[in-house]
């Protein structure tokens, strides 16, 4: 009979080998397969089977216990060894510390302030169901899309589609007036709402009942921090506040607006106060942001699809007559803050460019960090070269030398992460000022992020140290007992790139920070087309109308000698202008075109210094002009089709849907009266006084503080109860460029910090240099070499790795800024000084450090060198 081999479970083996200890792995797989052998043979495969799984089972709690032992006692002894080996070399500690924990500092107020731009309107219960609808109005020669819309649009979405669980409007209101006996401020967060608005967003009530709040007209919602402000407590329901000179009954306090949310409110008055208004009931207006809510399931494509044409129903019409279609689209409520920038948005969204640009910069920051502890663990590998082969010699298998690095490095990761967390706890404050967002510490605290920073530490910790410790432990005993260990050529060229990729990335940063900076300065330099120094703006809030008296008005803040001249307008360049459709009268226009309005008296274009290329401003004792006539600007003559302004004299214009029919007595030079950001469109210009809304002083500034107080001293006689306003036009200008200035500064700041860490590194290893070459440098010495002659020794190497790492950044920084600079109208041209000097000035940082430890390494004395080991 033919004998049959029972082999034992392959499964089984493979788990003995799991759980063995590697000196007894072959004793014991050599007893369970004699074992299994000797059953199989007497009593059957199933029972030896079965028997060879039952032990198996029944040893691996001792197995664990083993290993749990064992594994915590060299777990103990690797901290012993990396604890010692940190404390015998405290230099190189305190810069892979450091390093580390500066780049982990930036990596974590960056995450901090990426977080909090991501999270907006998340909060909001269902926030995955809830939508701002926007309109894209559309003519032959243009697109213009609102974020306001018609007030119609809302009812009409609940009454017509069964898919809509809710709608509400809002009116974002200009800066009202708010009162309660002596106690007058002029408050910005007012808008008008819908009582549904609360059935779609999460604005928890603290008092009132939010079901009924704003049902009635005259009915005010107010937040927690306005009633502390108005009544010094929150329980003011059935209270009333003066706002414009008109009584508004408190209904209800809601909690404060959190900093991300778009929408942030202190006053909420009833739409129904509007009631009596005719725009409640106009198709044509785009004044109401319109939120909704679906139903949950609801397939949003083909939703989308049946709102896109709403209006066709209601006005189509109307507007096939003037050529132009309404399409609706929708938007998600969280995407508002960083993916919508249509005109009139309720505030200035963020950008997700410098979302990326922040992410990139931190991982560079700590990339640079990593690069640190790789290029000082494997430079120094030769001294740590007899402690592997003693290690080895007692029995250490290579394995248990890579643990062993590894536990070093992460425990200074994790060092680095303590001191990181302390280091974020007090930049907090320092980033919320040059963010200009109030940002919380307590974001890292919470179990999420607190193990997304632990898994990534032991992620950091495990990348950085990966490679020194699989270059330490491949030292053979033999060899580095007896003293003869090099590093080798392998581990010199990985320094030399891992030198040259920090480097590069702190080129890369450092060409970006000028570049902002330059684009900056010329957007805040660059001539606007008209004077904005010198000059001081007065805003009529609160309900102030000068319709009948701003001639009176004027002269009275005309008669201190330090002011030059008085105007009044709309608006004044930088604070936004109004849009309405335009079409040439008396000549065909299919165009369909709206242009930006801008309304102002008499004074205003001398007063601003704009030059007129054609016709004439409006002048003094005109009537005609009242009213009655229009200026363009040269954007405008060519959207309008004209070659020469002069062709423009004389023609007449339509404003609006025929509300006014007036002729172009003049054209004037393209001004910017929005930020450079944006190329100057298309203006019509006219002299309308009843939407003055600024007073524009020309002021010398000889005897500021002077002409202030005459200025106060005029409003309070003129304007009693209203609050004293003012703003220099050249500041409030710049405001614009605020939050770019922002992210330069903070982009500058970890500029900074990364090259400094890189620095960091490269004096460890040009200490580290100067260390291994000690022997040499004395010899050198003896034989006559001159101090300066080993300091250019030391740092030629370093020199060359520097320029070549100038050669890389320079293509990857002229793309990255050009693709940067294209976000801007009018911008900077990218030339080679910008390279050159940032290149100059990495060089010069780079050799300053390294010739720290060269000067060093160069004045020691030969004896002592000779004598070095």
């Amino acid at each position: 009979m033919k004998h049959i081999k029972l082999n034992p479970p392959r499964i089984g083996g493979w788990f003995l080998r799991i759980l063995a200890r590697q000196e007894d792995e072959f004793s014991l797989l050599g007893d369970f397969d004699e074992e299994f052998a000797g059953i199989a043979g007497s009593k059957g495969c199933l029972r030896a089977w079965f028997w060879y799984w039952r032990h198996l089972l029944l040893s691996i709690p001792a197995f664990l216990k083993d290993f749990i032992f064992w594994g915590c006692i060299m777990f103990m002894n690797y901290l012993r060894v990396a604890w010692r080996t940190i404390k015998r070399h405290k230099g190189y500690s305190f810069i892979n510390i450091a390093g580390f924990a500066i780049g982990m500092a930036c990596c974590l107020l960056i995450l901090i302030y990426v977080r909090h731009e991501l999270s907006y309107d998340t909060y909001h219960k269902d926030t995955e169901r809830i939508y701002r609808i926007v309109q894209d109005i559309r003519t032959q020669t243009a697109n213009r899309v609102f974020a306001p819309i018609s007030p119609m649009v809302a009812p009409t979405l609940k009454g017509d589609f069964p898919q809509v669980e809710n709608s509400a409007r809002i009116i974002p209101a200009r800066s009202r007036l708010v009162k309660r006996g002596d106690i007058v401020f002029y408050e910005d967060r007012f808008m008008y709402a819908d009582q549904e608005l609360f059935d779609i967003l999460t604005i928890p009530f603290i008092q009132g009942n939010s079901q009924e709040a704003l049902i009635r007209p005259q009915t005010l919602v107010i937040s927690q921090r306005m009633a502390q402000k108005y009544f010094g407590q929150a329980n003011v329901v059935g209270k009333t506040l003066e706002i414009n000179q008109e009584a508004y009954e408190i209904t209800g306090v809601v909690t404060n607006s959190p900093e991300n949310t778009h929408l942030k409110y202190d006053f909420m008055v009833s739409m129904k106060t509007l009631s009596d208004w005719n725009e409640m009931s106009n198709w044509y207006s785009t004044m109401f942001f319109t939120y909704l809510k679906v139903k949950p399931n609801v397939d949003m494509e083909e939703f989308s699809q049946q709102v896109s044409r709403l209006a066709d129903k209601y006005v189509g019409e109307q507007l096939s007559i003037w050529g132009t279609t309404y399409h609706y689209f929708l938007q998600p409520l969280s995407s508002l803050h960083l993916h919508s920038r249509l005109r009139y948005e309720i505030e200035p969204p963020g950008n997700p460019v410098y979302i990326y640009i922040f992410s990139m910069v931190g991982l560079f920051i700590l990339l640079i960090a990593c690069l640190n502890f790789m290029n000082l663990s494997t430079a120094r590998a030769a001294n740590r070269a007899k402690e592997v082969g003693l290690r080895k010699v007692v029995g250490a298998q290579r394995p248990q030398l890579i643990s062993q690095f590894l536990g070093e490095s992460l425990l200074v990761v994790f060092f680095s992460l303590g001191l990181a967390m302390v280091i974020v706890k007090f930049s907090i404050p320092i980033l919320h000022n040059l963010a200009g967002t109030l940002l919380s510490f307590n974001e890292l605290l919470n179990p999420g992020m607190l193990f997304i920073l632990i898994g990534g530490g032991i992620l950091i910790g495990l990348i950085a140290g990966l490679y020194p410790a699989f270059v330490l432990s491949a030292f053979r005993p033999v060899v580095t007992l007896k003293g003869a260990t090099t590093v080798g050529t392998r581990s010199v060229s990985l320094r030399t790139v891992l030198v040259v990729v920090q480097f590069a990335i702190s080129v890369v940063l450092i060409i970006g920070t000028l570049l902002m900076y330059r684009q900056f300065n010329f957007l805040k330099n660059q001539y606007l087309g008209f004077e904005k120094e010198q000059k001081l703006v007065l805003p009529l809030r609160g309900g102030i109308i000068i319709q009948e008296n701003y001639k009176t008005i004027k002269d009275l803040f005309s008669k201190h000698p330090s002011i030059n001249g008085a105007t009044v307008s709309s608006s004044v360049p930088g604070r936004g202008v109004s849009n309405f459709s335009i079409k040439l009268v008396g000549e065909e226009d299919d165009r369909n075109q709206s242009m930006f309005h801008l309304y102002f008296d008499d004074d205003f274009i001398p007063d601003y210094g704009i030059e007129m290329v054609a016709g004439r401003a409006f002048q003094k004792g005109t009537k005609t002009d009242f009213m009655g006539a229009f200026l363009i600007n040269e954007a405008a003559v060519k959207a309008l089709g004209w070659s020469h302004p002069e062709e423009a004299l004389g023609k007449r214009l339509r404003t609006g849907h025929g509300v006014r029919v007036n002729p172009i007595i003049g054209v004037t030079k393209n001004f910017h009266y929005r930020g450079l950001q944006n190329e100057v469109e298309p203006l019509v210009m006219e002299f309308l006084p009843w939407t003055f809304r600024y007073i524009t002083l020309s002021i010398n500034i000889t005897n500021l503080k002077e002409v202030l107080a005459f200025v106060e001293s005029q409003w309070q006689a003129t304007f009693p109860g209203h609050p004293f306003e003012h703003f220099f036009l050249d500041t409030d200008f710049d405001r614009q460029y605020r939050a770019d200035e922002r992210v330069g500064r903070i982009f500058g700041i970890f500029t900074l910090l990364g090259l400094f860490i890189a620095c960091l590194g490269l004096l460890g290893l040009a200490s580290f240099t100067a260390e291994s070459r000690t022997k040499e440098i004395g010899i050198r010495k003896v034989c006559g070499a001159s101090v300066a002659g080993i300091v250019v020794m030391l740092s030629k190497q370093f020199t060359k790795w520097v320029l070549l790492a100038n050669g890389i950044a320079w293509p990857v920084a002229y793309f990255a800024m050009n693709k940067w600079l294209q976000n801007f109208a009018y911008r900077i041209k990218i030339d080679i000084v910008t390279f050159l000097l940032s290149g100059f000035l990495v060089l010069g940082i780079a050799l300053l450090t390294v010739s720290f430890q060269s000067f060093k390494a160069a004045l020691a004395n030969p004896a002592d060198s000779l004598r070095y080991e």
